[in-house]
């Protein structure tokens, strides 16, 4: 096994990049055969050192499945970051429901050993690896953030809180997480007001903000309504003075259910928020921040953009940066009023022009979205 091993990573140093996309890895922990599916952005080379997400699914679900729903490999072709999907024994992860504490399996050892796994393969950057998670693998995120706060350097759970359990043995942390919350106030699975076993979303947050120590002072705004179908809207909520740089952001979904933003496809417990990109934002979050701290990146503020002109438009308008160099690629969406997307296009310039001849007259809207930045602003034709 050792030789194999030694074997496949001189291939993967020795080559000059990464063809596959997805692909399941195995491995013995415990006695028990583990696996779960990795995912490498396109281009990636051993040499980049590029961060991790570990993205788990929720409970009767399945790695695969969860790349497929939550739909995150696409932001990690867009955003240059390797994105694992683990599979939990019985499709279920041991988040903190079951006494004693400790009992097997042991997931958070399990996930642990995942990123041993990846650093040796894949030379992955030990100092900015992320968890985040769907219902059941929520929960995990918010156990890995108690149990794993020296390896995991921010968490973003979708649907999911935190277990009651888990809170009550979450006090021996020796660093503060930065953690970003996505719930739908109408979820039927894991409600908004908590249940037996598990804290509401306020009892959550609360209990986040002692544990980063956060003043009171947040700063909400509510994001464009771009879906006026999907019976929902976002707030977006943010404690930004939290010790040691950290921060705790709250995506609120109005109406919403029990599901992943912007997913690939409606789920059947309550309405779906399309305002959203729920795998992008929870990127924009991850990249402020690593395991030693804020990670220093500029972002797009409303200065920062000279100018939409000329809006109204007829036919075009040009899109301008200020003072800024456009090093990544950055995603550039125009949506109608119905939320369905009818422009699509990367921009790798500070000036890049909008052409709309072919759609009728009326309101629109633009949205960027790339690394560190997400930002909308209304268009009208006329």
């Amino acid at each position: 096994m050792k030789k194999y091993l030694l074997a496949l990573i001189v291939l993967i140093l020795s080559g000059p990049a990464f063809s596959i996309t997805s692909f399941t890895l195995n491995m013995n922990y415990e006695n028990t055969a583990r696996d779960f599916l990795v995912h490498l952005p396109t281009g990636f080379t051993t040499a980049q050192h590029l961060p991790i997400v570990l993205n788990m699914h929720g409970l009767g679900s399945n790695g695969g499945q969860q790349e497929f729903y939550s739909r995150m490999s696409e932001t990690s072709d867009a955003n240059n970051f390797v994105v694992v999907y683990p599979n939990g024994i019985g499709n279920s992860w041991n988040s903190g429901f079951s006494a004693p504490y400790n009992s097997s399996p042991d997931d958070v050892g399990f996930l642990s050993k995942i990123i041993d796994t990846l650093a040796l393969l894949y030379n992955i950057d030990l100092n900015r690896v992320y968890a985040t998670g769907m219902s059941n693998g929520g929960f995990q995120s918010y156990r890995l953030a108690c149990d794993l706060e020296n390896r995991i350097a921010a968490i973003a759970p979708v649907a999911g809180t935190i277990s009651t359990l888990t809170a009550f043995n979450c006090t021996s942390q020796s660093r503060k997480i930065p953690v970003l919350h996505i719930h739908g106030t109408a979820d039927p699975l894991v409600p908004y007001g908590g249940d037996v076993g598990f804290k509401s979303v306020e009892e959550t947050l609360s209990f986040w903000l002692g544990q980063d120590q956060c003043s009171a002072t947040s700063d909400t705004i509510a994001l464009p309504n771009i879906n006026l179908l999907d019976s929902s809207t976002v707030e977006r909520i943010r404690y930004q003075s939290c010790g040691d740089g950290t921060e705790v952001w709250f995506y609120k979904i109005t109406g919403g259910g029990h599901t992943w933003p912007n997913a690939t496809f409606d789920y059947i417990y309550g309405p779906t928020n399309r305002d959203l990109d729920a795998s992008q934002e929870i990127w924009n979050f991850f990249n402020l921040f690593t395991l030693n701290g804020p990670n220093r990146i500029e972002e797009v503020k409303e200065e920062d953009v000279v100018s939409v002109y000329p809006n109204p438009m007829e036919t075009t308008c040009e899109l301008r940066f200020a003072n800024r160099d456009i090093e990544k690629q950055i995603q550039l969406s125009v949506f109608d009023l119905s939320g369905r997307k009818i422009l699509e296009r990367k921009i790798v310039s500070s000036s890049t022009e909008i052409n709309l001849s072919g759609v009728e007259n009326g309101m629109y809207f633009l949205r960027l979205e790339g690394s560190g930045i997400s930002w909308t602003k209304k268009l009208v034709k006329q």
